[in-house]
């Protein structure tokens, strides 16, 4: 027989993301956002509530280690089946399974309606308690941090929110090969301190006190997003900051016709040597220290690291350029401050058969920047 369990009654329950003190129903706001359990059960359901207006959004379902489903939601309040097995019927004692429901899609700030809310598990067992972590990592990033382009064929261009995948990605594998929890902080799109088509009021480090403000106001006030982080709630380990690819992209010709399209002024502008100008360079690397005094007192035992160049953009030079903006900024940053927690990480550049759809870094790429952080880590 099924019972109905809210979040709140499952006291062997992990909550994963950025959310708020409500459990009843627990809101998932963020990408790889959701709960663990380990269930001793023959059948586990799970009840949610969606909505959305133009990006519906999708979960995975990952049964001890392994994805099981991928799955968009239909709009309203749902059940649907996470695990089911015929073990009670055959005689076999019912084994422990580590079960993870994640919220694969971003936030999605473009869609007024965006929801994914856990109303309840349903299951025929019990509850068991999950295994602490070795370490707890938190990710900051653009459309690379979102898993943008990690599912779909080479040649698919198409935006939409079934592109998105937080189970081929570079934080997932990461936590996986650390044996740690992880949290995700990230928009496509965004940067620094503007977006891909020059706008300054797209930068993550802005938002980065609150839950989710990023969503548009109105109904997101009262699910809490625009509520102070408890950062007390996850202490992070080491947090990796992987932004900076489109700051650089507002300087394309792809970022000046896509604000034009939008009636958006873009005032970025390469030299005529085909590199960022002194004045901007000047504020992106002011606004990489500020950044990092901002987690540092947010997170006074991290380490900060500050991963760059999965994704070429631009010319060689401008990717160098951007480099070594990055890298000097860490520096400025640890010399004024002495922080000696700070680091800068070079990440392998995605090579022509490692990209996925939509001109992003895909499963092969990922993968080498996962080993790449996890051995700088283990350091």
């Amino acid at each position: 027989m099924l019972k109905e369990y809210r979040v709140s009654e499952i006291n062997d329950i992990k909550v994963h993301g950025r959310t708020t003190k409500n459990r009843n129903p627990l809101t998932l706001f963020w990408t790889a956002s959701g709960v663990e359990f380990n269930s001793r059960a023959c059948e586990v359901r799970l009840k949610y509530t969606a909505d959305y207006d133009q990006f519906e959004p999708w979960i995975d379902v990952i049964i001890n280690g392994v994805r099981y489903q991928k799955r968009p939601l239909e709009k309203g309040t749902h059940e649907i089946t996470i695990w089911r097995s015929n073990e009670n019927r055959n005689g076999v004692e019912v084994p422990v399974r580590n079960i993870k429901i994640l919220r694969d899609t971003p936030a999605m700030p473009g869609d007024a309606k965006t929801l994914v809310q856990i109303e309840s598990i349903l299951s025929d067992g019990t509850f068991e308690k999950v295994d602490e972590p070795k370490m707890r990592l938190e990710f900051i990033g653009d459309s690379i941090t979102s898993g943008e382009g990690c599912m779909g064929p080479l040649q698919e261009q198409d935006w939409n929110s079934s592109c998105f995948d937080c189970v081929d990605h570079y934080a997932y594998i990461t936590a996986k090969r650390l044996n740690a929890d992880y949290q995700v902080f990230s928009q496509s799109g965004w940067g620094i301190s503007w977006s891909w088509y020059g706008n300054h009021n797209e930068n993550m480090p802005a938002h980065y006190g609150k839950i989710c403000s990023l969503l548009p106001d109105g109904k997101f006030r009262e699910y809490g997003a625009f509520d102070d982080n408890n950062f007390e709630s996850f202490k992070a380990d080491a947090i990796i900051v992987n932004l900076g690819t489109n700051d650089v992209g507002a300087f394309s010709v792809e970022g000046h016709d896509s604000a034009a399209a939008m009636n958006f002024e873009n005032k970025h502008v390469l030299t005529s040597e085909g590199l960022i100008p002194e004045e901007d360079e000047a504020f992106l690397k002011g606004a990489v220290v500020d950044f990092l005094a901002t987690l540092r007192e947010k997170n006074p035992d991290a380490k900060l690291i500050w991963a760059y160049g999965m994704l070429a953009a631009g010319s060689r030079k401008l990717t160098l350029q951007m480099s070594s903006l990055l890298e000097n900024a860490v520096k400025t940053y640890s010399e004024e401050t002495g922080d000696k927690n700070v680091f800068y990480l070079s990440l392998p550049e995605t090579q022509d058969d490692g990209f996925g759809s939509r001109s992003h870094p895909g499963l092969t790429s990922h993968e080498n920047a996962a080993v790449t952080i996890s051995e700088f880590l283990r350091n």
